[in-house]
C-alpha cells in the first residue's frame, strides 16, 4: 500500500473521513515526509452556471462533482469508473449546501450566468467510493517544489509571482483544482549563483535536486511554459521517489496549461499515497 464547466475555485472543508485521514497520516509518517500540509476544501468548489434554471443548476452540480472527485480519486480517467458514473447521475443527492451569487459584468458579460458554490457531503460521498474499492487520496498531502521557466515576448526567465500576476492566478487555480500544494523557490542570491535556467530544463537533474534539498520536499517539478501566439505550451519533468516523469501538452490557454502541468503531479502522487480501503473499512 502506498503510504466541462468554467471553474472558479474557492476551497473549504468541514468534516473529515476518519479512516482515510488516519491511514494517510500513518503513511506520511512512515514515509518520513517533512513537508506535508492539510489541503482544505477538497469537497467544495465554485463554478459558473449558465443560469439559475433547474436544468443549468443540475448540469453545474454534475460538473462540480466531477471536479471534486478528480482531485481525490486515484484513476487515469475517473469517468470510466462505474461508481463515479452512478454518483454523477445522482449528484444532487450528495449536495450538502449550494448557493448562487452574482458575477461582475466585467468578469462575464452574460447577465444570466451565475457563480454557483457547491459543497458536497464528504462522508456520504466517500462511503460510496470506499464500498466500491476505489483508491482515495486524503487531504494530508506533500508539498511540491516547482521550478518554472517562462518563455514569452520578454524572453526566457524564472517565474516571478510579483511581476506575473496572470500566471500566478493560473498556477493558484491549478493547485486548488487538483488539490496539489505547491511552493516555489526563493530565487535568492545564493540560488541564482547555484542554478541557471538551462540547468532547470536540463536532462541532467543532479544540480536541480541538490539545490532543491534546502526545501526538504519529497517531490520536485521543473517546467517551462512558452507563449506561442495566443496560447501557451507546457513541458514538465516531475522528480519523485527516485523516478522521473516527463510530459508536454498542447498549446492551450494559460489556465489550462497550468492545470495540465499540475495534473501530471497529481497522477504520480495520488498513485503513491492513495489508499484503497479494505472491505471491512466500509462499515
Amino acid at each position: 500500500m502506498h503510504c466541462q464547466g468554467r471553474l472558479v475555485v474557492n476551497v473549504f472543508m468541514k468534516g473529515k473521513s476518519g479512516f482515510l485521514r488516519l491511514c494517510l497520516l500513518g503513511l506520511l509518517c512512515y514515509s518520513q515526509l517533512t513537508a506535508a500540509v492539510e489541503v482544505k476544501g477538497l469537497y467544495e468548489i465554485e463554478l459558473i452556471a449558465n443560469s439559475q434554471s433547474a436544468e443549468d443548476r443540475t448540469v453545474a452540480i454534475k460538473q462540480a462533482m466531477y471536479a471534486v472527485l478528480s482531485r481525490v480519486l486515484v484513476s487515469e480517467d475517473i469517468s470510466k469508473i462505474p461508481v463515479v458514473q452512478q454518483a454523477l447521475n445522482s449528484a444532487q443527492s450528495y449536495v450538502k449546501q449550494s448557493q448562487f451569487s452574482l458575477i461582475s459584468a466585467d468578469e462575464l458579460p452574460d447577465t444570466e450566468a451565475r457563480l454557483l458554490r457547491v459543497q458536497f457531503d464528504e462522508d456520504q460521498l466517500m462511503e460510496v467510493m470506499r464500498k466500491s474499492q476505489v483508491g482515495i487520496w486524503s487531504e494530508i498531502r506533500p508539498e511540491t517544489l516547482v521550478w518554472l521557466v517562462v518563455d514569452d515576448e520578454e524572453g526566457r526567465r524564472f517565474y516571478n509571482a510579483d511581476s506575473m500576476p496572470e500566471l500566478e492566478s493560473a498556477l493558484a487555480f491549478a493547485s486548488k483544482i487538483k488539490g496539489v500544494p505547491m511552493i516555489y523557490p526563493m530565487l535568492d542570491l545564493e540560488e541564482q549563483q547555484k542554478i541557471s535556467l538551462s540547468e532547470v530544463l536540463s536532462a541532467d537533474s543532479r544540480n536541480l535536486l541538490a539545490v532543491s534539498a534546502r526545501y526538504e520536499v519529497t517531490s520536485v517539478m521543473a517546467g517551462r511554459i512558452a507563449k506561442k501566439g495566443n496560447c501557451w505550451q507546457g513541458e514538465w519533468a516531475f522528480y519523485f521517489d527516485g523516478k522521473i516523469k516527463q510530459w508536454s501538452g498542447a498549446c492551450l490557454p494559460l489556465k489550462a496549461t497550468a492545470v495540465a502541468g499540475v495534473q501530471g503531479a497529481y497522477d504520480v502522487l495520488s498513485n503513491y499515497y492513495g489508499v484503497k480501503p479494505e472491505p471491512s473499512a466500509a462499515h
